[in-house]
């Protein structure tokens, strides 16, 4: 099923609204159970939990707990939308990501999600900077 902007968009307000609510049961409602995420934070993430290099998380059991690390280190993470571009199977957030790490105005991030006709993600990739 070919997704349209509208799923795009309350797909975007469903994940943006849980983010910024701290909501991790909401947040991974947003996930497929069998999601494979990657982002430039997870290397850093799997080091310190003695998995190695590894850089994707596969799996909802495993995405809850660096989820659930993420928002218990900053307690004052938001994302404020900037852009939405929808694709086929897929939609682009391009949002500014505001956190104990970030510079003043937020740091410019991206996220690629492939979704389920469920409209739940299955597979994502973070970009920062």
């Amino acid at each position: 099923m070919t997704l349209t902007p509208e799923r795009a968009n309350a797909f975007a307000a469903r994940w943006y609204g849980a983010w910024n609510a701290h909501d991790l049961p909401a947040i991974l409602a947003c996930y497929e159970p069998e999601i494979r995420h990657s982002s430039p934070f997870i290397k850093r993430y799997n080091e310190a939990i003695g998995r190695g290099d590894e850089a994707v998380i596969a799996g909802l059991e495993d995405l809850g707990s660096y989820f659930g690390r993420a928002l218990a280190r900053n307690p004052r993470l938001r994302f404020d939308g900037q852009h939405l571009a929808t694709g086929l199977e897929s939609v682009i957030l391009v949002y500014r990501r505001h956190s104990h790490d970030t510079p003043p105005g937020g740091e410019l991030s991206a996220e690629v999600f492939f979704l389920s006709p469920r409209d739940r993600i299955v597979r994502s990739v973070s970009h920062y900077g």
